[in-house]
């Protein structure tokens, strides 16, 4: 029998955190297959879901610009999807009827595979730099192995600082008028991002932990758990070149623990440490000043740290403990919760953080208000969400809003809310934080 598709294998991590070593180290077996084209970046797999997920929203294609459509030559997908309010409900007496996202990828990806095993008998898997929303998707459907990459946060700063000056291009989601700071910032916010989902995946059978350290440090342990983990039982380090133009450390040895040799702001370590202060000791990073003195504002949604009776909440919706976070079980159009944050100055806070998942709703919302004022649609921040099946983090900008300012006493969180029937169904939140300036 014919062998009609290719077992992926997802590389799921923040730029400079070591996956364009570890494709090399997949490449050095024929059995996996991509486009040895470096940096290994053409995401076929990325591109089919996200091709399929826009073919399950037909009433979003009134947003693709035709002239792009129509241009033979024009490449691109589109643009950002338009704020829930202006996107009427699907209908199926208005659309044509059509396959479900799972049978949209899975027949792509089986003529996908059947051309490169054709080409490529020997090949058994497909390695991909993979977003982490792709591996929560995919498993609905298909078999697939997720390896999360991680690096100590203070080199990744140093390195994609280097980098960026390596190749006088803006990188890394940091903008010319970023400061070190603001960059670090965006730089624990995708850690967090990749940690999240690393943390729900953390018990499975397909998953790994792939830390660059030990990649660098101990490659043929690193080698004996992918093989263990994918079958792919030829990858080996025998010829993996050392990638000079990717670098930015004299060698390999030195891209390590960088943070304690070279320059960095020290404002920039206690903000990574400070923001991280769980996540980077429970990945083996230990934090260099101790536990902050100014530890982050937060509430956490994990068994035993919340109680989830004392949270005041509207009555379209309740919450429901779990291990690990909890579930908002909504029943209306208008489900918020009472944050029990003890009140602050607003020019301590740039920004609130919310780790977040599930498959409903569309809006989040943040009203705020102070000792002598009331909730109100001038105190508030609107955000889009779309329902998926990994954990996102939400960041409400409260630092750029005009009417943030003074003492916040109370906040409200407007959580899976929907202008779209029916108001019911299952959410998921780990935690709300307030991220310093």
């Amino acid at each position: 029998m014919q062998k009609l598709s290719l077992t992926p294998i997802l590389l799921s991590g923040g730029g400079r955190s070591g996956s364009t070593q570890v494709m090399s180290l997949l490449g050095s077996d024929p059995a996996v297959a991509f486009d040895r084209h470096f940096p290994y970046e053409n995401r076929y797999l990325t591109y089919f879901a996200k091709f399929a997920l826009l073919l399950q929203r037909p009433d979003l294609h009134q947003f693709l610009d035709p002239e792009q459509l129509f241009d033979f030559d024009y490449l691109g997908f589109g643009g950002s999807r338009p704020w829930p309010t202006y996107v009427p409900p699907y209908s199926p007496y208005v659309y044509l009827p059509r396959p479900d996202t799972g049978n949209w990828i899975t027949k792509v990806w089986e003529l996908f595979c059947k051309r490169t095993i054709q080409q490529k008998p020997e090949s058994a898997f497909y390695a991909e730099k993979a977003p982490v929303w792709l591996a929560p998707l995919l498993r609905q459907f298909m078999q697939c192995f997720t390896i999360y990459n991680f690096r100590d946060p203070r080199d990744i700063f140093i390195s994609t600082n280097a980098f960026i000056k390596k190749r006088n291009s803006l990188g890394f989601a940091r903008s010319a008028e970023a400061t070190d700071r603001d960059h670090a910032r965006r730089l624990a916010h995708a850690f967090l991002y990749t940690f999240e989902s690393y943390y729900a995946d953390r018990n499975r059978d397909d998953t790994l932990l792939l830390r660059y350290e030990d990649y660098v440090l101990n490659r043929p342990e690193v080698i004996e758990k992918l093989r263990k983990l994918t079958g792919a039982k030829k990858i080996s380090d025998t010829n993996e070149p050392y990638l000079s133009e990717h670098a930015t450390a004299r060698d390999v040895n030195q891209s390590v623990k960088r943070w304690e040799r070279e320059a960095i702001p020290q404002e920039v370590v206690a903000l990574l440490e400070q923001h991280l202060q769980e996540e980077m000791p429970a990945l083996g990073y230990p934090l260099s000043l101790g536990q902050p003195k100014h530890p982050v504002r937060s509430i956490s949604f994990a068994e035993g740290r919340a109680k989830l009776t004392a949270i005041d909440h509207s009555s379209h919706g309740y919450l429901e403990q779990k291990p690990d976070y909890a579930e908002a079980h909504i029943g209306g159009p208008d489900f918020h919760i009472f944050l029990p944050f003890d009140s602050f100055s607003a020019t301590e806070v740039k920004e609130v953080w919310i780790c977040v998942g599930g498959e409903i709703g569309r809006i989040f919302s943040l009203y705020w208000r102070g000792r002598d004022t009331r909730f109100s649609e001038t105190c508030c921040i609107n955000l889009a969400y779309e329902p998926s099946a990994h954990w996102t983090i939400l960041s409400f900008p409260v630092g750029e809003h005009p009417e943030w300012s003074g003492t916040i006493t109370n906040l409200r969180l407007d959580l899976f809310n929907s202008l779209v029937k029916p108001h019911k169904g299952i959410g998921r939140i780990r935690w709300v934080r307030l991220i310093d300036h």
